[in-house]
């Protein structure tokens, strides 16, 4: 997601060569899409990766619609790579004609190569400077091996990042993984940190003995360090030439402090993406913080840009006191700026580094959303969430990226239920329809028809609950993160992270707050108290829960993204592991589920007896039978779309969320990363019910918002 500083002479000759290439792609291959107009015109959503050659063209990594585009210095976008379907195809031949896979990180070597982390290929390609792509890693199966061989037959896991060394090698964050492995200029693949566990340890030992959780960007600085953003464990990890880590700022904590202090003892929260410049200044995009914060050469952190807040409030502030939304990639610009993927205010923008002054050179801020009155199929949705089924057999789903909860009824039109698509917590006290919503997330509803949603707040988090004649009012968070307020009125809490709600048959409310290890319950009277911690359970600090449910008889499960396990807490208060032998990894269906490897659990749902369980990372749903036997429901471990009107067990998904059933037995899940409401029939047939998979991308000179009647 940078571009590294030091160039050795004989690549300059080549470079200029390569600025005539194809690779400037100024023939405008995809007018309909944007190629060719100015880059602050065009839609830009999920950006992942950034990178800048030396002539100062820009190169987005847009991963929503599977191509690469670059922004020359005169502020004209094309498309370099990427056909816009999603698969793995074209290597050998023109760039332009490729199926990528949701592209993530970029870089750029000194002979105008640019590398791509291909991710959901699980691979590494190139595109040289005359256009032509080929794969220069992974096999295109998930998994790990081939250390010490060719990289072609190695396999990767959701590669994140890539980087160039001053000698050729290539760097790649093996995300899922959980390493950093290293090319050398002879093609053979090796890994330079991580045991491949997740988790936290190692430091001031030997990086490869080190256990880091999803890397996500990495860097290398002049002197030939490693910097490592440690997403998972809210850390960014230092390997010095010698191979030894360390952590060069956050303490695990996924919260905002530190400033002007040293960087080891700051707080980040969920970093995604670290560089540095030629002054050995470290940069980091403290995504859930929605700041941009520098590290200097004494060790000492600030903030350079962002305000924690997340409003859009233009290019006329200086960066420090510019807003951010989901900051994601960095890349240091040769003219002395930082260039930083805005991500959810749709927007790549510019940060001088002498003068903070902030200007956006891609994107112009908008997501397209369209659909409602339509059939669901037709509907562009953004990051679908949370779902659940009132009593009326409606669907109601997280509109994650459009700020609003959508409603899919029996008949299969979808409409808007809560939110004006404006980002903000406004509208307390009257129709749902008028309120701001800001990424809406998880959802729960009660017996009465009453839906809580819960969505962002500054740093923290709040519930809001939506009457069934459409009222919104506040009911827990203050806004705040912290764990504070036990035994008080719910509205004053805060939160972490939360992660999933739930309700009871009593209409009590659980919360999962995954950062601060523990459940949370809302009574009727309105009072929040923790029913369960890290204190209370065999996982100890491993506890990360994530999804939640109640039965009819009061017990509570809960999924451990941490521990990759299921629990299950009994009404009487006894406690029991019920899937998951805690190995992050897949095996074992058709036997005991306590038996059975399960990798970072998610959604979870409850019928006649069986638990549902979908599993994020490897896109597939299993099942635990009243004997304890799991099973596969549907997916097939590959992360891509296929399968409608065929057996489950045989299609494809991308991150499955959250699940429910609706009365007459079918399960219904929102594939978030398909942008897609999905059903399995009781006969095992999947289909999809709303969503068609894209999102964002329009011609310059489309409205924004557009109500679709016709479908073709």
């Amino acid at each position: 997601m940078r571009y590294y500083h030091i160039i050795r002479i004989s690549f300059l000759i080549l470079f200029v060569l390569g600025a005539s290439s194809s690779l400037a792609a100024d023939s405008f291959p995809y007018k309909d899409v944007g190629d060719g107009s100015p880059a602050t015109s065009v839609v830009l959503t999920l950006v992942d990766g950034i990178a800048v050659d030396r002539g100062g063209n820009i190169y987005i990594s847009h991963r929503s619609k599977n191509r690469i585009r670059k922004v020359t210095p005169d502020g004209i976008i094309t498309t370099i790579a990427g056909n816009g379907t999603v698969g793995y195809s074209g290597d050998g031949g023109p760039a332009l004609e490729a199926a990528l896979n949701f592209p993530a990180g970029l870089t750029v070597d000194g002979k105008n190569n640019l590398y791509i982390a291909d991710r959901n290929n699980h691979r590494i390609r190139k595109v040289s400077p005359d256009g032509v792509i080929t794969t220069v890693a992974g096999t295109g199966v998930a998994g790990f091996g081939g250390d010490g061989g060719p990289a072609l037959s190695a396999p990767l896991h959701l590669p994140s990042d890539v980087e160039v060394g001053p000698e050729g090698e290539l760097y790649i964050s093996d995300r899922s993984n959980h390493r950093i492995r290293k090319i050398d200029p002879e093609g053979i693949i090796s890994t330079v940190a991580g045991l491949g566990v997740p988790g936290f340890g190692g430091d001031f030992g030997l990086a490869i003995n080190a256990v880091l959780k999803f890397p996500f960007g990495i860097a290398l600085d002049r002197h030939g360090n490693l910097y490592i953003a440690d997403r998972g464990n809210n850390r960014i990890r230092k390997v010095t030439p010698d191979g030894i880590i360390t952590t060069l700022a956050g303490d695990s904590m996924h919260s905002f402090g530190g400033d002007y202090g040293p960087a080891t003892y700051s707080n980040l929260a969920y970093p995604t993406d670290v560089v540095v410049d030629d002054k050995d200044n470290v940069y980091i995009s403290d995504r859930n913080n929605n700041r941009v914060r520098k590290i200097d050469a004494q060790g000492v952190i600030t903030t350079i840009m962002g305000t924690g807040k997340t409003d859009f409030n233009g290019d006329n502030e200086i960066a420090p006191e510019t807003s951010l939304y989901l900051p994601f990639a960095l890349a240091i610009h040769p003219d002395n700026k930082l260039l930083v993927v805005d991500r959810s205010h749709f927007r790549v923008r510019s940060v001088g580094l002498a003068n903070f002054a902030v200007r956006t050179v891609a994107g112009n801020g908008h997501s397209l959303f369209k659909g409602d009155g339509g059939p669901g199929p037709g509907a562009t949705l953004n990051t679908p969430s949370g779902i659940v089924i009132d009593s009326h057999d409606n669907i109601l789903f997280a509109d994650l990226q459009h700020h609003r909860l959508r409603k899919l009824t029996p008949d299969g039109i979808i409409t808007t239920f809560a939110g004006t698509g404006r980002e903000g917590n406004e509208g307390n006290g009257g129709s749902a329809l008028s309120a701001s919503l800001l990424m809406p997330s998880t959802l729960a509803i009660d017996h009465e028809d009453n839906v809580y949603v819960v969505h962002r707040l500054g740093n923290g988090w709040v519930i809001r609950k939506i009457s069934a004649q459409g009222t919104i009012t506040h009911f827990a968070g203050n806004g705040q993160q912290g764990s504070d307020g036990d035994g008080g009125p719910a509205v004053e809490a805060s939160f972490y992270t939360i992660s999933d709600i739930v309700t009871d048959k009593g209409g009590n409310v659980y919360v999962s707050d995954s950062t601060s290890r523990s459940i949370r319950k809302i009574g009727k009277d309105g009072r929040i108290h923790k029913v369960l911690d890290e204190t209370m359970v065999p996982m100890g600090e491993e506890f990360h829960p994530n999804s939640v449910l109640v039965d009819d008889e009061g017990a509570l499960y809960f999924s451990d993204s941490g521990s990759s396990r299921i629990g299950k807490l009994g009404a009487d208060g006894t406690f029991q592991i019920i899937g998951g032998t805690g190995e992050f990894k897949d095996y074992g269906d058709g036997g005991l589920a306590v038996s059975a490897g399960i990798r970072s659990p998610g959604g979870l749902a409850l019928r006649d007896g069986v638990l549902y369980l979908a599993e994020e990372q490897t896109a597939r749903i299993r099942k635990i039978d009243e004997k304890g036997i799991i099973s596969l429901v549907a997916g097939t471990g590959v992360t891509d779309f296929s399968g409608d009107q065929g057996p489950a067990i045989h299609a494809q998904m991308k991150s499955p969320f959250r699940m429910v059933f609706d009365h007459k037995g079918n399960l219904i899940f929102t594939d978030r990363d398909n942008n897609r409401i999905r059903k399995i029939d009781t006969q095992g047939i999947i289909s999809t019910l709303a969503g068609h998979g894209n999102f964002g991308w329009m011609q310059d000179g489309l409205e924004v918002r557009i109500t679709v009647q016709d479908f073709p």
